[in-house]
């Protein structure tokens, strides 16, 4: 099972250079799209000599927009049999695509792994664990799980994104990960999988989105919550 991997970008300077050095180093093939939002410095430049040589990874340039309008981008363009996002100041572990790819064979609409951010995954195992649909929308659906609902420590399957008719809300600038995977939840029962190994590793930049939201940002986010929390009466 083949995955497309979808990275925005946006004036990330040095950053950027050891995540490419991580997807260089994955165990096995992939798509990869690299979205640069509008960047003013020199990432684009960065992504299109990465991609350079190689027929399955692209790099494109957008006009700023936002990382929502750079992500649907990736979505539109995605041929694997699912897809990953991953935040382009991040770092993956060589097996992370691999890990996510084995998931998704199992069987799972969705797979995910244990990421590192100010605390490791309390649970333990190097097999994965499985989740009904209600068991997985009460991880992505509120702060402070161990599975989260973030976008970028999981794989969706594309069929079922296309069955959902997904994409990023573009008017959101927060919260927009956490209602894309919430939503997708939501709309589609079967087989969750969540392996616990840390094979993600989200660092904190402090002019990313997150370490500059604003009191309206955050009354937005609990706007956005609010609307996560009415999905539940999707789920059977």
């Amino acid at each position: 099972m083949k995955l497309t991997v979808v990275v925005p970008t946006y004036n990330l300077g040095a950053y950027i250079k050891a995540l490419l050095d991580d997807l260089a180093a994955q165990t096995v093939d992939f798509e990869l799209w690299l979205i640069d939002d509008g960047s003013t410095g020199e990432t684009a430049t960065r992504l299109t000599e990465f991609v350079r040589g190689i027929s399955d990874f692209h790099a494109v340039q957008l006009a700023h927009r936002g990382v929502s309008v750079a992500r649907n981008y990736g979505l539109q363009h995605a041929t694997g049999d699912g897809i990953v996002f991953i935040d382009g100041d991040d770092l993956v572990a060589p097996t992370f695509v691999a890990a996510l790819s084995q998931g998704l064979t199992q069987g799972a609409v969705l797979a995910a792994v244990g990421y590192e951010w100010f605390r490791r995954p309390r649970s333990r195992g190097n097999n994965f664990i499985e989740l009904d649909q209600r068991e997985m929308f009460a991880q992505v659906s509120q702060h402070g799980t161990e599975i989260g609902g973030y976008i970028w420590n999981k794989a969706f399957s594309r069929a079922a994104l296309l069955t959902a008719r997904l994409t990023f809300d573009e008017s959101l600038h927060i919260a927009e990960d956490y209602l894309f995977t919430a939503s997708f939840v939501a709309q589609t029962p079967g087989k969750y999988v969540y392996l616990p190994q840390v094979l993600y590793t989200k660092r904190n930049r402090p002019d990313s989105t997150i370490h500059t939201a604003t009191w309206r940002d955050r009354q937005t986010e609990d706007t956005v919550f609010k609307r996560i929390h009415a999905l539940q009466r999707l789920i059977q």
